[in-house]
């Protein structure tokens, strides 16, 4: 199989299941979660900004939206993509997928992008929402605010590898979507609202917290004890290691994704 006709297939699985997932629940839950949070962040941000002016209003109107938005790109990519691996073999669909002229690595690439691409579509309105109403409230939005989208970016491939690895490994659909929920979002939530005696860098929903402490500037802050030692009450992810950990979480969680997909048997 050459390398064209295979991106043609990937391009038409793609294309198939997307409009599948767009036009079905999948695609309004997510929405309507963003626009909930949507709500919640605007009544936070909104109060915290008042009687403030200039960057420092913009920072504190935009920290409930951003600092959310890896909820957001949770729940989508759950719902979007835990399925996608382990219908073929619930439904018993791979019978008939399976003994057609179709790598399981092609039909693998496409399954991935049918759950990431409408889960950057739903990325694309919680902040173009976001934006627009720091834009309304406070006037303006500063430059350092867009650094939240390619951080947000790589998350969401971080997610969605995590989420069709479960759906290669769950025997039903809907344990892979009870999993990733457990795992992806009531998790995170408990990682960004817990303090910790030392930095948990190895966690995702830990570092996901850059997505909006590096473009509002929040940096860990060390205090000296009595013995002279250095401690925080409060970690916060550092830019690089952050972006390293979620590199490995999307490259490893879908390499290995994708060669369980290949081997499993019906």
């Amino acid at each position: 199989m050459n390398a064209a006709y295979a991106l043609r297939q990937v391009s038409v699985i793609t294309r198939f299941e997307a409009r599948r997932k767009v036009l079905s629940w999948r695609m309004l839950f997510p929405m309507l979660c963003a626009a909930v949070i949507c709500v919640l962040a605007y009544t936070t941000g909104s109060g915290a900004a008042s009687g403030m002016d200039g960057t420092e209003a913009s920072n504190a109107f935009l920290r409930p939206f951003i600092a959310s938005a890896s909820l957001v790109l949770a729940i989508s990519a759950t719902v979007m993509s835990t399925e996608s691996l382990s219908e073929e073999f619930e439904r018993r669909s791979g019978y008939i997928t399976f003994t057609k002229p179709l790598g399981r690595n092609v039909l693998f690439a496409g399954k991935f992008l049918s759950g990431f691409l409408p889960s950057v579509a739903v990325l694309a309105f919680y902040y173009a929402v976001t934006y627009a109403l720091c834009l309304a409230v406070v006037g303006g939005v500063p430059g350092s605010a867009l650094t939240s989208v390619p951080l947000a970016l790589l998350y969401l491939a971080a997610v969605t590898g995590v989420c069709m690895l479960f759906s290669a490994l769950a025997p039903r659909g809907s344990m892979a979507m009870m999993v990733a929920f457990l795992l992806l979002v009531v998790l995170q939530i408990f990682m960004q609202n817990v303090g910790f005696d030392s930095e948990p860098w190895y966690s995702l929903g830990y570092e996901a917290g850059i997505i909006a402490d590096y473009p509002i500037g929040n940096q860990t802050v060390f205090r000296i004890d009595a013995s002279g030692n250095l401690y925080t009450s409060d970690y916060v992810p550092d830019i690089r290691m952050a972006c390293a950990v979620m590199s490995v979480y999307a490259i490893l969680s879908t390499a290995f994704a994708a060669f369980v997909f290949r081997y499993r048997n019906m």
